[in-house]
């Protein structure tokens, strides 16, 4: 684990990657106040398609059901996506052009206040402990409080869209995050490719953002690399390829993901419902599997910091928020908001490991497929790139 925060360090200049690779799409067309990390090449028009899911070693391990996808795969395209490595935090990142301690969606789930958790996806409000009253929910257009990275090229002329299924057009978390440009709403997959190229083909520089949800679910239940899951990777690749033979002749299109995926090893995986070594003194959890946060009652910090880090010795990394936020895990800026809401201490597998809970929360701690962590199977997604 300490060589994974040392990579972080290292890679400074395109951690976190989503946030940096937005970054660098807009200095590629042009905007001004932007920087680009990744020196990307000048254009007028860029696609960036994301398929929920797709870590660069699972595509390297199922190329034959991604043939289009595969040959666009070069040795160095790919990249670290930041943390923790979930589709609400992902996805925030992408449309800001900030890491999750500046966007503030820190996680698939997450302490919003000492009454509630908040699960950004569904933009909804649990009770954070037993016996205590929910805080209503936020209003989604205000939640992200710094000016995204889309607001600021939309501001400079940048015609900004995104093409998504008709399911996610009209939520709550898609006013708080896609805050400039169009909402596409496609009633299918198949209708992509047209409302791409009708995006891109404007007398001004262009963006337009694509989403394919589907990998990521079949992951989630089947497991990633299940024939399930290589059926959706066919589907995505054939989606991918159909963009691309559509796109205008002066665009580019990039795929990426906002995470990878594996298999929980049940050997280590530990359960807090069941284990009462872990329970004493935590006064909730939150977060992916993958990616824990504990909130500890007054006081009793140090001492659950050590209970846990012995208990579940190397396979994890328990950190407490100091320690986290000092290393750069949530990004270079931390928002007091962000802050708030991160647990008192991190638990993140080293491994294929993960703190289900069989109890509380019945069904994901049944799924296969899980993400969150700093391995590279959580962390590293293809950067692929195409033009005519």
């Amino acid at each position: 684990m300490a060589a994974q925060f040392e990579e972080i360090r290292v890679a400074q200049d395109t951690w976190p990657g989503l946030a940096s690779l937005t970054q660098s799409v807009f200095a590629g067309l042009g905007t001004r106040g932007f920087r680009n990390p990744f020196r990307l090449e000048h254009s007028t028009a860029s696609c960036l398609l994301l398929i929920d899911g797709l870590g660069w070693q699972l595509l390297k391990a199922h190329a034959l059901h991604a043939p289009f996808l595969a040959s666009l795969m070069q040795p160095d395209g790919h990249f670290k996506v930041g943390f923790p490595a979930t589709t609400a935090a992902s996805l925030a990142a992408v449309t800001s052009g900030l890491g999750s301690g500046a966007h503030g969606i820190v996680g698939c789930d997450f302490a919003l206040d000492e009454h509630a958790v908040f699960s950004p996806l569904s933009w909804t409000t649990a009770a954070l402990q037993a016996g205590s009253v929910p805080t209503a929910v936020p209003a989604a257009a205000s939640f992200i409080v710094p000016q995204t990275a889309w607001e600021q090229a939309a501001e400079q002329g940048v015609q900004i869209s995104t093409v998504m299924l008709g399911r996610y057009a009209t939520s709550d978390f898609t006013r708080a995050i896609y805050k400039a440009g169009a909402i596409l709403a496609a009633p299918a997959y198949d209708a992509y490719p047209e409302l791409v190229r009708g995006a891109l083909e404007v007398d001004a520089p262009a963006f337009c953002f694509a989403y394919f949800g589907d990998l990521d679910f079949a992951g989630h239940l089947f497991g990633p690399g299940s024939p399930e899951w290589c059926k959706q990777l066919a589907i995505a690749d054939q989606l991918a390829e159909s963009i691309a033979r559509r796109l205008p002749r002066t665009a580019q299109l990039r795929v990426i993901a906002d995470h990878g995926m594996l298999d929980l090893d049940r050997e280590v995986v530990r359960d807090f419902d069941t284990d009462t070594a872990l329970q004493d003194g935590v006064k909730a959890m939150a977060g992916d599997i993958r990616a824990r946060y504990l909130y500890i009652h007054e006081h009793q910090q140090d001492r659950v910091h050590e209970r846990w880090q012995n208990h579940l010795g190397d396979a994890y990394r328990v950190l407490s928020k100091a320690q986290a936020i000092g290393t750069g895990l949530f990004g270079d800026v931390m928002l007091s908001q962000a802050e708030a809401r991160i647990g008192d201490l991190i638990v993140i597998p080293t491994g294929a490991g993960g703190i289900i809970r069989s109890v509380v929360e019945k069904h994901p701690s049944q799924w296969r497929g899980h993400h969150g962590a700093l391995t590279d199977a959580d962390q590293v997604v293809p950067l692929l790139r195409y033009s005519h």
